[in-house]
């Protein structure tokens, strides 16, 4: 009686033969702007590969050769409310020092809305 019922559990706990298949997909397509690749599996797309962002908190940014992020509503960010800024660089907000030009903050990747 034990084995059966540890048999019972045990075939309710792994997952049917289907399941244990990866998924394959179907096309894929890299956006240029950022290097993300986008693999569409059934009816939806996935993001298979994030790159890293170009900066750490605490590198300097190169923020003379950047411009800072003006339009701070329409990537839906809080106003700026001390001695920094926020900067946008391949698809990757950064809140930045005004002082020392070191990164705060990766605030990560947003598109407007």
């Amino acid at each position: 009686m034990t084995r059966l019922v540890f048999a019972v559990i045990l075939a309710l706990l792994l997952p049917a033969p289907q399941m244990l298949r990866a998924e394959v997909p179907s096309g894929c397509k890299v956006i240029a702007a950022t290097g993300d690749r986008f693999c569409k599996y059934g009816n939806r797309w996935k993001l298979e590969s994030i790159r890293a962002p170009d900066y750490a908190v605490g590198d300097a940014f190169p923020v003379y050769d950047q411009s800072m992020l003006m339009d701070l509503h329409g990537y839906g960010l809080p106003p700026v409310d001390g001695p920094w800024r926020y900067y946008l660089r391949a698809g990757v907000i950064y809140r930045v020092s005004a002082d020392t030009h070191r990164v705060l903050e990766v605030i990560g990747r947003r598109s407007r809305p």
